[in-house]
């Protein structure tokens, strides 16, 4: 039982389906690619297991989301990170121009 998504990713659980997961999903050159960008995933450390649902305190336990293999992509550290929109990876920022002297009013000229 789990009290926070936090305590499964620390799970031997969460260590063994990864690992499984890793061993399953080489492609017929024996490379692991990332689900979300198709790139190979080189080092050990850049693969993330990424839940298609994300995870909170009230669907840790129900392991149909949490420790199901249909439910988890491995993907690159920074595909997860631009997946969460982290560190840089933000949703586009809209820009908005405004011009005139401070306290100008619009008038309307039609």
């Amino acid at each position: 039982m789990f009290s926070s998504p936090h305590d499964l990713y620390k799970s031997k659980e969460w260590e063994n389906l990864l690992e499984d997961l890793k061993l399953a999903r080489v492609n017929k050159e024996g490379k692991l690619v990332c689900e979300h960008c198709g790139e190979e995933i080189v080092k050990a450390y850049d693969c993330i297991g990424h839940h298609k649902i994300p995870l909170n305190n009230m669907n840790v336990n129900d392991y149909n989301i949490s420790l199901n293999p249909e439910m988890i992509m491995l993907i690159h550290f920074k595909c997860h990170n631009k997946v969460h929109h982290r560190f840089g990876h933000e949703l586009p920022k809209k820009v908005y121009i405004v011009y005139g002297s401070p306290c100008s009013r619009q008038i309307n000229m039609g």
